[in-house]
């Protein structure tokens, strides 16, 4: 599965449209894409389920990363001189270091020198495949889909996705499927913890708590353990701790018009875009080096400030609806 025989074999089409395809299926994959579409989610369409499709992203980032960094593996176009990079020739560190076999990594120097470039831009998992697994298979799931096209769209976008990689030559055919595997497996546990999420709250704070510690000890284990990355578990202990809160406060009424959902978009989009810019400037200010514990609280703030400071932002604003009032009691916003 590590073979450019698929890489090359795609690279040889020559229809007429495809390879535009393919870069726009690529160029889709990017950061730039899931923000603004997990805030129209959340802040848009449902809050909750926006948050749960959220989650199993942050979850996806957070194995992918580290299996990457775990394994180091090479990506097609840097051990293969045949193989295009973006449909650049050149671009590899090794002429001729793909795998022998089906079963088989690639040559061990082909590794090695991958590992020595000092790149870290390894190509085992696929990060754009199980992102666009992440975000599909969350819609259907925590959305509740039930319409066959969805589904439809929901498998042919990731496969488009991993296909566009391999024909780019970034990845190989095993990158592509561990990360179909990396992606639904992290929707299944996202699931799972909201579910848990959606009992009493006494008995959800169990199981909030546990998730919570343990992305908290990943931030933490990033100390002795270099293929963490203690940003991403931030993100994922952000995360946690904004779905724990709006479980514990409860969640707005957000059945209100276009016009207020419109709103509370626009106000998530600024603040998070403006959050992110402070936090990584003042990251920056700190002088401390990429993938530094210190990263991990920067992370948690980020994702807790932007989400729950959106939420507040919009109650605040009049956005949401105030929850119904119990019997005898006055209307008033929790």
């Amino acid at each position: 599965m590590f073979e450019a025989d698929p890489n090359l074999w795609l690279q040889m089409i020559n229809l007429p449209g495809f390879d535009a395809l393919m870069r726009f299926m690529s160029w889709m994959g990017n950061t730039w894409f899931y923000m603004p579409a997990i805030l129209l989610l959340v802040f848009g369409v449902r809050l909750r389920a926006g948050m749960g499709v959220l989650l199993a992203l942050i979850l996806v980032a957070f194995a992918t990363d580290c299996i990457k960094q775990g394994f180091g593996l090479p990506r097609p176009s840097e051990v293969d001189a045949r193989v295009l990079d973006k449909g650049r020739e050149g671009r590899h560190l090794v002429a001729d270091g793909a795998a022998e076999s089906f079963w088989s990594l690639p040559r061990r120097e082909a590794i090695e020198t991958v590992r020595a470039s000092g790149r870290h831009e390894y190509g085992f998992v696929s990060g754009h495949t199980s992102a666009a697994v992440a975000l599909a298979l969350g819609l259907v799931f925590f959305f509740r889909a039930r319409k066959a096209w969805i589904w439809g769209l929901a498998i042919l976008w990731p496969l488009l996705m991993g296909i566009s990689r391999m024909y780019l030559g970034r990845h190989f055919l095993a990158d592509v499927l561990g990360g179909l595997v990396v992606g639904v497996a992290g929707v299944l546990l996202a699931v799972a913890l909201m579910r848990c999420l959606a009992q009493p709250w006494p008995r959800a704070r169990l199981v909030w708590g546990a998730a919570f510690a343990g992305a908290c000890a990943a931030g933490l284990a990033a100390w002795r353990l270099p293929w963490i990355d203690p940003a991403i578990a931030g993100e994922v202990a952000g995360t946690l701790l904004c779905i724990g809160v709006l479980t514990r406060l409860g969640w707005p009424q957000e059945n209100t018009g276009l016009a207020r959902r419109t709103l509370r978009v626009v106000c998530a989009l600024a603040l998070g875009y403006g959050v992110t810019w402070a936090f990584g400037a003042a990251y920056d200010a700190g002088g401390w080096p990429e993938r530094h514990l210190v990263a991990f609280f920067f992370g948690m703030g980020g994702f807790a400030t932007a989400l729950l400071g959106a939420v507040a932002v919009a109650r605040w604003l009049g956005l949401y609806r105030p929850p119904p009032a119990l019997p005898g009691q006055s209307m008033e916003i929790r």
